[in-house]
């Protein structure tokens, strides 16, 4: 997107009677400014414009429109600014609005999973070797396990069993439920393992199985699923669709280590949850690899 101009916050007042909004005087000189060309925005953003609103005001909106500055809701510009989905005003009713392809036209669905199993069964053939390579190494460094499993929640709040190359000394959990920069508890061989994403290989087969996709939002420990849905409103709707490998939210923000992180990723997720395409899951794919090369893995 292209830099957009300053923002000018003039209310909208709703009357006591609740029938109509009532255009505050700084919005209706902003309105008559941008008419006639004194006031240069490039678009009208709105928190909210599903109510009634008045035919004066809608009239002006409409007639600015067509001179080339639009009216956009809160959500309708995070989306096309920033790709993701403000979580501040969340509803319910969110899920029935436009998009959704997934959930509107199985066949998306269908073809999304005949997509999974040919590439995670392709994958674990050619990445055998080097989970061969690397359970040795984790072998030679500090024992077994060579696999760590841990109880993630899926799709509909399934829980299931992630596979993962064990990166962390045996029984380091500890009371950290986050992994932090320079964190004691990573071994020498899990730190290269992280950094490469080779520890996610074993992933693979969880998404054969149908327990994940290659795509999709981070499948979460069950113990930060319980905290998130008690403390984030609508976290439950990142489980409409099944978890994946890489996502949208981990391509476009850091690894999240506090509640306000997870509230930013969950803004990503939603984007990706409405906005479903193949042509997204290719973009998602192409910036994995490029995440995967700058070694950004922790």
């Amino acid at each position: 997107m292209g830099t957009w101009q300053p923002v000018i916050h003039c209310p909208i007042h709703p009357p006591a009677d609740g029938k109509a909004d009532v255009l505050s005087q700084p919005f209706a000189e902003a309105l008559a400014a941008m008419q006639e060309g004194s006031l240069a925005v490039d678009a009208i953003v709105m928190r909210d414009i599903a109510r009634q609103l008045q035919p004066e005001l809608a009239q002006q909106l409409v007639q600015l429109h067509f001179q080339g500055i639009p009216t956009l809701t809160l959500k309708q510009f995070y989306q096309l600014n920033w790709q993701k989905v403000p979580v501040a005003g969340l509803d319910p009713m969110w899920l029935f609005q436009d998009g959704f392809q997934i959930a509107r036209e199985p066949v998306f669905e269908r073809l999304k999973r005949a997509s999974d199993v040919f590439l995670s069964a392709l994958g674990l053939l050619v990445a055998a070797p080097v989970i061969a390579v690397a359970g040795l190494a984790i072998l030679a460094g500090d024992g077994r396990p060579v696999i760590f499993r841990q109880k993630r929640i899926g799709l509909n709040r399934q829980p299931f069993s992630l596979l993962k190359l064990r990166t962390m000394k045996v029984g380091s959990r500890g009371d950290d439920l986050y992994t932090l920069p320079g964190d004691a508890r990573i071994t020498p061989v899990g730190r290269l393992l992280r950094t490469t994403r080779i520890d996610e290989l074993p992933q693979l087969w969880n998404v054969l199985r149908g327990d994940m996709s290659l795509i999709g939002p981070r499948a979460e420990w069950d113990l930060l699923v319980e905290r998130y849905e008690r403390e984030i409103p609508c976290y439950h709707f990142r489980h409409l669709v099944k978890p994946g490998i890489t996502g949208w939210a981990q391509v476009n923000y850091p690894y999240g280590s506090n509640l306000d992180d997870t509230i930013r990723k969950l803004e990503y997720d939603l984007y990706y949850i409405q906005n479903f395409s193949f042509t997204l899951d290719a973009s998602i794919f192409l910036k994995t690899i490029h995440v995967m090369i700058l070694g950004r893995g922790r």
